[in-house]
């Protein structure tokens, strides 16, 4: 059985969809706060955490837009992850512009970290 939360904040829709062996966070709506980490670093560090022993799966196909004050948190997090020897998998939907942009980037970053795996689609 899946438990399900879901975390909103000014047009940024994170649902947490999670059992014993797996977390799928999906990303959705936008994220153009000027200070996101406010909402995402607490939330993030919080999930890492909660990652720990689980196979985790982070869904951006579904995100419509962040800006550059977004990346920070994210990549935090993803690191976190990689820290605890979480395996997580983060998925793009390289058919968008701005989401190749930001898969090519994590895919650089995914290189020196052992646990994480990025795929665009």
């Amino acid at each position: 059985m899946k438990d399900v939360e879901r975390f909103e904040r000014d047009g940024l829709v994170l649902t947490l969809a999670m059992t014993d062996e797996e977390m799928t966070i999906t990303w959705r709506g936008t994220s153009d706060d000027r200070n996101p980490q406010v909402f995402l670093t607490p939330l993030l560090t919080r999930l890492a955490i909660r990652a720990t022993g689980k196979r985790v799966t982070v869904d951006f196909r579904h995100f419509e837009y962040m800006n550059s004050s977004t990346v920070g948190p994210i990549i935090a997090f993803i690191k976190a992850l990689d820290g605890r020897c979480t395996q997580a998998k983060l998925l793009y939907d390289t058919s968008l512009a701005w989401q190749r942009v930001n898969f090519r980037c994590m895919r650089t970053i995914a290189r020196t970290l052992k646990n994480i795996h990025v795929e665009g689609a």
